[in-house]
């Protein structure tokens, strides 16, 4: 026996038991394909002569074993959550006479021999080891059999951004090393990224080609009460775009206004609590693209739209359209010159100018802040404070004049300069939102 144990933590390859998060986006085939090839990518790493390799196996139903874990030391998982089944893995192995063990989780390609050699190394010389992610969790945790911490898997949620945080204050008493930070991929962005490094793995190559069958931009619409217009509004974005490189994502509230009373075709629908701003990221939670585009749902694009989206975010990470109103009318011309006056001196794009963002930068900042009223203005703001530009773009989506001419052009219009006046002064969207009517028949 050696001195070293890499205890590797796997779960059986069933479909719609691994990588659930990603499977949302790409599949359940193909996310516990993805998750196979980890696993052998994984085992297939050539050790150090002084370490013996154990799979901690996660797999209730003692299905038959995969080819790339036959052979292999096998100890099965025992325990109620992530943490005990930690801490368990480890006292059987230091109950076999290791004097030092490592355990590392399967989802994270990087991990390489000359990172595993290290882990080690850094062991040898310290009471243990610790290894974050980018996310605010670990990959990599190792002791000594006279160090090791049951205390360091106890009350801890495995699903929130601290755990790193808190494993660590747990080990408080012991002399820690860090290792390398690293990414998992749990994630559709998480995927991407991956893959835009330079790996030549079985692994990458069939990421590569998942991602190859992705729509590169998500349309997501919010409707409430927009049987009217909605039909027309698709028909147009479709007629408008240069490719066929897109998905429509319509997101209905959960009281199903508009989604029920249409036929829709090649449409994703999805519901989601009233409001404009959850609706948009429950939207934004199912997109595929790695482009998404906020579009109201009596609004209309311009030609080509989604290759000057494309073109435009290649320098920047977010941005919008000119505003155009679909009247003649003289008021409602000066209305949109001046709407494009104040957009271009403010450099704040507002939601009827359709928003759109990568879709990693858009998850990063957290989505929509879940506000009443204003969530556009609130997005550009916190954006601007990140010191991203925004890009204005000079083609026009054109909006329904339907709200003006309903309400009155001239109480509309100082309604919504009150509104915007008084946000900007620091109101808060739940007083402001009471001035403001929601559309519906």
């Amino acid at each position: 026996m050696r001195q070293n144990a890499l205890i590797l933590f796997m779960k059986a390859p069933l479909v719609g038991r691994v990588k659930t998060r990603l499977a949302e986006h790409i599949g359940d085939e193909n996310a516990t394909i993805l998750y196979r090839l980890m696993c052998e990518q994984l085992l297939s790493i050539t050790l150090p002569h002084d370490v013996d390799v154990i799979v901690a196996y996660d797999d209730e139903a003692r299905m038959s074993l995969p080819a790339y874990v036959e052979h292999k030391p096998l100890l099965y998982q025992s325990g109620k959550d992530l943490g005990e089944r930690m801490k368990n893995a480890f006292e059987t192995v230091f109950a076999q006479g290791y004097e030092r063990a490592i355990l590392v989780g399967s989802d994270i390609p990087e991990v390489d021999e000359l990172l595993l050699k290290e882990a080690f190394d850094l062991l040898s010389s310290n009471d243990a080891l610790l290894s974050p992610t980018l996310d605010g969790g670990y990959y990599l945790i190792g002791f000594h059999a006279d160090t090791f911490c049951q205390e360091a898997f106890k009350g801890i949620t495995y699903s929130q951004n601290d755990v790193y945080a808190k494993t660590l204050s747990k080990m408080a008493h012991l002399r820690v090393a860090k290792g390398a930070m690293l990414s998992d991929i749990d994630t559709l962005d998480d995927l991407r990224v991956f893959t835009c490094k330079a790996f030549t793995t079985p692994l990458t190559h069939f990421a590569q080609r998942i991602l190859g069958t992705l729509p590169h931009i998500s349309v997501i619409i919010p409707v409430y009460h927009e049987d009217e217009t909605l039909l027309k509004t698709l028909a147009h974005l479709r007629e408008m775009a240069q490719n066929k490189n897109y998905e429509i994502i319509v997101v209905d509230t959960q009281e199903k206004t508009t989604v029920e009373h249409l036929a829709l075709q090649d449409v994703h629908i999805v519901f989601a609590p009233k409001g404009r701003a959850s609706q948009m990221n429950e939207g934004a939670r199912k997109a595929r693209g790695d482009i998404v585009l906020f579009l109201h749902a009596d609004t209309l694009l311009p030609n080509a739209w989604d290759t000057l989206i494309q073109e435009s975010l290649h320098v920047n990470k977010a941005g919008a359209f000119s505003l155009g109103i679909d009247d003649a009318n003289v008021v409602l011309r000066f209305i949109e010159t001046m709407a494009n006056l104040r957009t271009s001196f403010s450099q704040i794009p507002y939601g009827d100018q359709a928003q759109f963002f990568k879709t990693s930068f858009f998850r990063n900042l957290g989505g929509y802040a879940e506000i009443p009223l204003m969530e556009d203005v609130e997005m550009m703001k916190r954006i601007q404070k990140q010191g991203e530009k925004i890009a204005l773009l000079k083609s026009k989506v054109l909006t329904s004049s339907r709200r003006w001419q309903k309400e009155g052009i001239v109480y509309t219009t100082l309604r919504n300069r009150v509104l915007s006046f008084l946000y900007w002064c620091g109101v808060s969207p739940k007083h402001l939102v009471k001035r403001y009517k929601t559309h519906q028949k």
